[in-house]
């Protein structure tokens, strides 16, 4: 269940796209609110790859957990807590050159973080285009 869609247009081509996604140690070049973010265990962009993220100060660890024939990347982000959260990157063609990334998200909050799951979706909305500039600008 998906609580917040959100689309990405950049001018680079899906491959290198895709590419520069799945090592999300890359997150801090185009992601204004990531500070820092590395391996910690896997293959770099592949299935099952960790990484150990700083996000406004506070740590968090997540999980690559599906790789699609450079089409598609899905995450886990905070399995044991009371906010896991869940994403996947589908990338497509774009007509014309580019690539398009739907950026799917999925939470499932528990206690007093239900209270904060409406405003979700309209948060990651707000930051859609510094993602989109941040992407735009790291791919060149």
């Amino acid at each position: 269940m998906s609580i917040c869609t959100v689309e990405i247009d950049v001018a680079a081509d899906p491959q290198r796209t895709f590419a520069f996604l799945a090592d999300a140690s890359n997150q801090p070049a185009w992601r204004h609110d990531v500070e820092t973010c590395s391996l910690t265990e896997g293959t770099p962009g592949a299935a099952g790859a960790v990484y150990r993220q700083t996000n406004r100060g506070q740590e968090v660890e997540f999980r690559i957990t599906e790789v699609d024939d450079d089409s598609s990347i899905s995450w886990v982000c905070a399995e044991e807590t009371s906010w896991p959260v869940r994403g996947t990157y589908r990338l497509s063609d774009l007509d014309g050159g580019g690539t398009r990334i739907t950026m799917d998200l999925e939470m499932k909050p528990s206690g007093p973080f239900l209270l904060l799951r409406p405003l979700v979706p309209l948060m990651v909305k707000a930051q859609r285009k510094k993602y989109e500039a941040g992407l735009q600008g790291a791919l060149g």
